[in-house]
């Protein structure tokens, strides 16, 4: 009876561990490989009109952030947004910490090295913002040897960088303008779309200067090896262009279908 018992139990042992083997990338799936019902994304929640909190309700809106709640709606799946400083989203995503990122990442090569990306949902360029009364930096060209803030791991940093300028570092897109109003730093670089909407009726004594200076196409970003998800979100994505959901959201925050 011993030699029965001990029979059982190891092939209930092998059993479990087959069970547990056999949850493929495990992208769409918890630990135990249950399916996973809540889609966690990392978003800012300090950049408007992307990702930012209702000044009357203090819940997280934008347009980054309605288009992930949508896309999790039409897969099946509900919604949970985990707010963080944009200096450690992407070690966030690494550790686990949450799905997906929402908040207007650009899709670099760089980035493409160590992450993947769901189809672009916006299309961008880069902006440069001065002090109003400044006459003398006209675009990215006149940045060689001016101190231009960023906000820590922006892809506009390398822009500066390659543009001659030294870099000042802050926490938040916030501190960058605060400074750059009182003429403590000479520019910035943004995302044109932040430095139409944000800049317009503003109290910030800053402006625009020059075309945007680059393209870039803004996607959700993911750790590698969630093709099960990504796929999922890009199906949600295509659905969304096709029937003029985008294009609405689009209207809604900018005046103008940004996804094209």
């Amino acid at each position: 009876m011993k030699h029965k018992w001990l029979t059982v139990l190891s092939f209930t042992l092998i059993v479990g561990l087959l069970a547990a083997c056999g949850t493929g990338t495990g992208e769409d799936k918890t630990e135990t490989g249950e399916k996973r019902e809540t889609l966690t994304i990392g978003t800012e929640a300090t950049y408007p009109p992307f990702s930012y909190r209702d000044a009357e309700s203090n819940e997280i809106t934008g347009y980054d952030v309605e288009v992930a709640r949508e896309v999790g709606k039409r897969i099946g799946m509900k919604v949970e947004f985990v707010p963080t400083e944009w200096k450690g989203m992407f070690s966030s995503l690494d550790s686990k910490r949450f799905d997906m990122i929402a908040n207007q990442v650009a899709i670099t090569d760089e980035r493409k090295e160590k992450y993947s990306f769901s189809n672009p949902y916006a299309i961008s360029g880069g902006q440069v913002i001065v002090h109003e009364e400044n006459t003398e930096i006209k675009g990215i060209d006149d940045l060689k040897g001016k101190t231009v803030g960023t906000t820590q791991g922006s892809n506009y940093a390398k822009a500066a960088e390659e543009a001659g300028a030294k870099i000042k570092y802050y926490k938040g897109i916030a501190q960058v303008l605060a400074d750059l109003n009182v003429k403590r730093i000479d520019a910035a670089l943004n995302d044109r779309l932040f430095v139409q909407q944000e800049l317009k009726d503003s109290n910030y004594k800053v402006k625009p200067v020059g075309e945007p200076f680059n393209k870039t196409k803004m996607a959700f970003a993911f750790r590698k090896n969630q093709d099960e998800l990504i796929e999922k979100v890009n199906n949600a994505l295509k659905e969304m262009k096709e029937d003029g959901t985008i294009a609405e959201l689009s209207q809604k925050y900018f005046g103008e279908d940004i996804s094209e």
